[in-house]
This record gives C-alpha cells, sequence and structure tokens, in this order.
C-alpha cells in the first residue's frame, strides 16, 4: 500500500472527528479529495475502511487497524526526530506533559513560562483533564510528565510538590445543620475526591445529603454556591481570595486527622535519560526550593 505522511494524518484525523467535512476544514483539503483517497486505499486493500452514516462515518476493522497503524507511523516517526534534536548540542525535541485541570490552573502557566524561557526550542505538548484520565495516558507512555492530584495507581518516580486541606464551602447565611435542607452541588472531578466527600458525609449526617444540582466545573460550582443554592467539598486551592464572598471551613475526620489532598509530579524510570525530560524535573525542583 502506497503512503505519504499527509495521507496517514489525513486517516487519523478522519478517524478522531469522524466526520469527513470536519477533516477537510482542519487540513485545508478538499471533500472530494478525501473521497477519493479513500476510494485508492480500499481498491488496493481490498477492504472496506468506513461506513458512512447519517452522523458522519464509523471505520470498519480494517479501517480501525489502518487508524492505529498510522499513529504508530507518525508517532515512531517523531521520536526518532526527537532523538535525533536531543543529540544536539542545543536541548531541542518535544516534551509530553498532562495535568490536572485545577492544577494547569492555578500553578502550570507560570512553570511552564520560565522553563520555555529557558529553553525555547523545546516544544510543549500539554494535555489536561481529571487526575484519573492523566495517570491512564502516563501509564500508557503517552505522556513523558504527569502532575497528578490525589492517590492514583501510577508505576513510575514520584516527586512531591505540595499538600493542601479539602474544605466545606456554604454560602455565608449556611449553618452546617442546615446543610441536608440544601443540595450537595457535585462536579466533574477525580473518583478518588468523590470517594473522600462520601466517606466525610457518612461520618458526619444520618441521611444521605440531596444530589440535585451536577455542574462541570468548580468555579460553576462556586458561583452556585455564593448563591446559596447548595454546598460542596472543594479543595483550597482557587478558594483563597473568596473569603468574604464564600464560608470556606477546612475538613477534619472524626479521629481530627485534617482531610488534604496531594499534588505530585511522576515521571518514567527511564526519562531521566531523555535531556528535555531531565532539563524539565531539574527545573521543577529548583522552582519549588525558590517557592
Amino acid at each position: 500500500m502506497e503512503y505519504t505522511k499527509k495521507d496517514l494524518q489525513m486517516f487519523i484525523t478522519l478517524g478522531d472527528t469522524k466526520n469527513i467535512t470536519k477533516t477537510a476544514n482542519q487540513l485545508y483539503i478538499s471533500q472530494p479529495a478525501i473521497s477519493y483517497r479513500l476510494s485508492q486505499w480500499e481498491q488496493q486493500l481490498g477492504e472496506s475502511l468506513c461506513i458512512r452514516t447519517t452522523r458522519g462515518i464509523r471505520l470498519t476493522e480494517a479501517g480501525e487497524m489502518l487508524y492505529n497503524f498510522a499513529k504508530t507511523v507518525l508517532q515512531d516517526e517523531q521520536h526518532f526526530i526527537d532523538q535525533l534534536q536531543e543529540s544536539q548540542h542545543m536541548l531541542k525535541g518535544t516534551l509530553h506533559i498532562g495535568s490536572s485541570s485545577i492544577f494547569a490552573n492555578y500553578h502550570l502557566p507560570a512553570i511552564l513560562e520560565g522553563f520555555s524561557h529557558l529553553h525555547r526550542h523545546v516544544q510543549i505538548h500539554l494535555y489536561t483533564g481529571i487526575s484519573s484520565d492523566i495517570s491512564q495516558k502516563f501509564n500508557n507512555n503517552q505522556i513523558d510528565i504527569a502532575f497528578i492530584r490525589g492517590e492514583q495507581k501510577i508505576s513510575g518516580q514520584k516527586l512531591f510538590l505540595s499538600k493542601e486541606p479539602l474544605c466545606l464551602v456554604t454560602a455565608k447565611t449556611t449553618k452546617q445543620e442546615d446543610l441536608l435542607q440544601l443540595p450537595q452541588i457535585r462536579y466533574t472531578t477525580d473518583p478518588s475526591l468523590y470517594t473522600i466527600m462520601d466517606t466525610w458525609c457518612k461520618e458526619n449526617f444520618d441521611t444521605p445529603p440531596l444530589h440535585s444540582i451536577y455542574l462541570d466545573s468548580m468555579a460553576t460550582c462556586r458561583h452556585f454556591i455564593k448563591r446559596n443554592l447548595g454546598w460542596a467539598i472543594l479543595p483550597y486551592t482557587g478558594l483563597e481570595s473568596l473569603g468574604n464572598d464564600l464560608q470556606i471551613q477546612p475538613l477534619y475526620w472524626k479521629t481530627g486527622v485534617p482531610i488534604e489532598r496531594e499534588t505530585s509530579m511522576y515521571y518514567h524510570d527511564i526519562t531521566p535519560q531523555r535531556k528535555t525530560t531531565a532539563a524539565f524535573i531539574d527545573y521543577l525542583k529548583n522552582y519549588y526550593k525558590s517557592e
């Protein structure tokens, strides 16, 4: 089968978007050109690669195999380019970083700004999300560095960065005995944090709290709390400047132990051999010493 790098990128984009129009717009090529190339491949392979539906396209089994093949080829090529660049005197290459959304929001911009100023030829690829998703990317070797909050199942080297309390956050007028009359606001976060929330509620309430408000972010959650539409358990990050608007109480277990959440950086055992990763690890250690 004959193909070019552009062909492989086209099929990967098609597999990701599942839409010929979106693929054409992203890659600045025409829809007929995509359809023609697909037809050529299907003739060469003797297999149908995708099925057209009213909602777009769906890859066949052969299409899924080609999609995975294309990703492997381009990743191997990028890996070779990274190794070649790192062998030169000037620090170059690509650094793949994954970060929990809250760490990326409040801490990572300053870190990357300083690192990029020192190493202008290092290209940063950043992925953000909940910690369990970032952990999965790290364990699958899709990223070199992972900033993770809470306890996760990760195989690699760990560098502890910080610890913060989890807090009960309510409107100024809300009393703790009134909490069961208001919904506990649930927001998109890591499953391990849901476990902590539920355990604390079982220790402190005879009946489960109301669950009727589900939000996609902590920022939205804080706005709802301010209007006394509910209450939530939130990490202290992001609450520092809201003491005049919200009631913020650090949480404790029944034993008197504070409920806290760690933030750590993880890296693979072999990655210090890569110059870009080693440089970032050294930079971060010095950054937190100065902090």
